[in-house]
């Protein structure tokens, strides 16, 4: 099997030229201080509150991994015209053998050419494929690309030297490539040899979004290689011990005894609140040469899934999401939005509040959640897009951070396996 040093060199060469990490330059490196520092700014505040329990993890090994944004979009046009691509890394914790079954959720439109609207809907089409972990491996794939069982995969070495390993390592299964113009998410639930659920927590993955191919778009460039990264979110499984999944087809998260859920909790709950530091809209970068300020421009998109899913029927789960901003003079502002089965948007078109002009200053924090009791939890990740002022855009993924859990709980339904 190939290293983890390895593994992780034959991903950046699976669609860039190795020198990916570079092409971030050093406005891409000034951004993320400026992240650091917006963050700073306004958690303070938070850092007196009492701490409250969160129940999804990015760092841990869970039963549950939920990617919020995959994109294989090669003609860019679901992205603003720039073409993206995402790598998805999974490894097994544990030092035993780990299975998991994946869905893919294609929320694109109909037709990606058109806006999406009442008569270009997403598709919410459901893509399942299995994957098989031998202990402590990590594995990898290209979305656009898939990966097939190939066991004359060449394999990773530095003596001799064999850097060019697309697929190297073990091959987890077949996976399948997604349509071109993708967007929408994977979950990956775990489940043992028989395809039952399982509360193992042996899984941890984290997502990659990159450039294949350098872009211009009216002035502005985004490099080949250009890279933003986040891990996925984990639900964790109860009592593994003992294990208090039933192994049915309902995944009760959260919550107590309940229709579909007789016994309660199988995994930890999704969270009350989910929390974004963030720029105002159509601020400018501070941390510049005092000449590139004025044109330069942070834009802030925010991807979120609902908690509550079923992949049996293939019904969209439904969300009102409730925002609360506060600005760097604790001024509080409203707004919310509807959630159904997945969603990307830009802070500055979901509501005119996250602009600068509204909001009056250069970082807000955005606090989010659900509309009722009644509502479904969710989780999601965001990403920030730097112009640097001289026509050059990066980006960065940020985890959110999450607050609480749901008292209500929620429920995935999976599809039963096939004998």
């Amino acid at each position: 099997m190939c290293g983890a040093e390895e593994e992780q060199s034959a991903v950046w060469r699976a669609l860039a030229t190795g020198d990916a990490t570079e092409e971030r330059g050093v406005k891409g490196k000034v951004s993320l201080r400026v992240v650091r520092c917006a963050i700073v700014t306004l958690v303070a505040s938070v850092s007196l509150m009492p701490a409250l329990r969160a129940e999804v993890t990015v760092e841990r090994g869970s039963s549950i991994l939920i990617f919020p944004k995959v994109i294989s979009d090669p003609d860019g046009l679901l992205t603003r015209g720039f073409p993206v691509e995402t790598i998805i890394q999974i490894s097994n914790t544990s030092n035993s053998l780990a299975f998991a079954h994946c869905f893919y959720v294609n929320a694109a439109p109909l037709d990606p050419r058109q806006p999406p609207g009442p008569f270009n809907p997403p598709q919410w089409q459901e893509v399942d494929f299995d994957i098989v972990l031998t202990k402590q491996q990590p594995t990898y794939w290209v979305v656009g690309q898939g990966r097939r069982v190939d066991p004359t995969d060449p394999q990773c070495s530095r003596v001799p030297a064999v850097l060019n390993c697309p697929n190297a390592g073990f091959d987890p299964g077949a996976i399948p490539a997604v349509p071109p113009n993708f967007q929408g998410q994977l979950v990956c639930i775990e489940v043992d040899a028989a395809g039952a659920p399982l509360n193992g927590n042996r899984l941890k993955g984290e997502a990659t979004l990159i450039t294949p191919a350098a872009t211009t778009v009216q002035g502005v460039t985004m490099r080949l290689g250009e890279t933003s990264k986040y891990n996925a979110v984990g639900i964790v499984g109860l009592n593994t011990d003992t294990n208090s999944n039933d192994g049915d087809l309902r995944l009760c998260l959260g919550g107590g005894p309940r229709p579909g859920c007789p016994s309660g909790a199988e995994y930890n709950g999704c969270p009350d609140a989910v929390i974004v530091n963030h720029f105002a809209e159509r601020a400018t970068m501070p941390a510049l040469p005092p000449g590139d300020i004025g044109n330069s421009r942070v834009d802030t998109e925010v991807t979120l899934v609902p908690c509550t899913q079923d992949f049996e029927n293939q019904l969209p789960g439904s969300v009102v999401v409730q925002f609360r901003v506060t600005n760097e003079f604790e001024n509080l502002f409203s707004a919310s939005t509807t959630v159904t089965c997945w969603s990307t948007f830009r802070l500055g078109d979901a509501a005119r509040v996250f602009d600068i002009s509204f909001l009056g200053t250069r970082f807000a924090q955005t606090r989010m959640f659900p509309g009722g009791p009644e509502q479904p939890g969710f989780v999601g990740v965001s990403e920030e897009f730097y112009n640097d002022g001289r026509g050059v855009l990066s980006r960065a993924a940020l985890n959110l951070h999450v607050e609480g859990e749901r008292p209500g709980g929620d429920m995935i339904t999976i599809p039963e396996v096939a004998p």
